[in-house]
């Protein structure tokens, strides 16, 4: 997508926020619209915002692209933190609904377009969402929301403070059903996750606590997971990691977000790998 597309989109959206609100509410009711997604093409997204717009127009890196491309027939994709389904959403249409997403959540202003996009791109037998925080354990937890806009990130579980960190004064705090994936898999019969990405924005050392005993199993094959480090030796990042190494896995990749290893806060996408070749071309 070239910049005077992108620019040509932003301000179609500005247009249209001129018109009174009760005008705009009729008029997606009427004319719902989807936009061809830069991440994949022949996917459609839902968007009503400038947020869910840019998500829209986000595309891959190429590695990540690489990664997702390598899944096998009866795989079966965890997507954690999966905001609108980008990555649900090309798994689903590079594999040609081969592979069954899991797709958790939480926010309900997103978790809504999350479901339009499935539906739009008539994925609806092979992509299950779920709005339900994940965690630890079982509980009835605080989700606070730094932006109520569906698209939006950098939301929390409990705590009032981010990846890097900072606290901040929450948009809307909602009461939300926290799980952890061991239980899931056990108490609900959820199929074992051959693939999990994870991406929640500050809490991945919570939600991999969570999951050792899928991690210690046979189906597992890779795990990419976003993670923060506030400096070289960040508690969350060496704790993340050490729970890997005990279970087996090796890191195969790491994607800087930042472009400069040795700044911080450093935040890269990095991909750990058991029992799996992972092939980087």
């Amino acid at each position: 997508m070239t910049q005077n597309e992108r620019f040509r989109d932003i301000l179609a959206f500005k247009i249209v926020n001129i018109f009174q609100s009760t005008f705009k509410a009729r008029l997606m009711d009427k004319l719902p619209l989807y936009k061809e997604a830069a991440f994949q093409k022949g996917v459609y997204c839902y968007v009503a915002s400038s947020v869910e717009l840019g998500r829209c127009q986000r595309e891959f890196e190429p590695q990540m692209l690489v990664w997702l491309k390598q899944f096998a027939a009866g795989d079966v994709f965890y997507d954690i933190g999966a905001n609108i389904g980008m990555f649900s959403l090309a798994v689903a249409k590079l594999h040609g609904g081969a592979i069954v997403t899991y797709a958790f959540e939480p926010s309900f202003s997103t978790f809504a377009t999350l479901v339009r996009n499935i539906v739009a791109n008539r994925f609806g037998d092979f992509i299950l969402p779920f709005s339900f925080a994940l965690g630890s354990r079982l509980g009835v937890r605080n989700f606070n929301y730094t932006d109520i806009s569906s698209g939006a990130s950098i939301h929390t579980l409990d705590l009032v403070v981010n990846q890097t960190g900072r606290e901040f004064s929450p948009a809307f705090s909602q009461k939300v059903i926290s799980y952890s994936l061991d239980e899931l898999v056990r108490d609900f019969d959820f199929a074992q996750p051959t693939h999990i990405k994870i991406d929640v924005d500050g809490g991945e050392r919570e939600i991999v606590e969570g999951m050792k005993i899928i991690l210690r199993g046979d189906k597992i094959r890779s795990v990419m997971i976003e993670l923060t480090e506030v400096d070289e030796s960040d508690e969350n990042v060496r704790a993340i990691r050490a729970v890997f190494g005990e279970a087996g896995f090796k890191e195969a990749m790491q994607i800087e977000h930042t472009g400069r290893a040795n700044l911080y806060p450093r935040v890269s996408d990095v991909l750990f790998v058991k029992n799996w070749e992972f092939d980087h071309v």
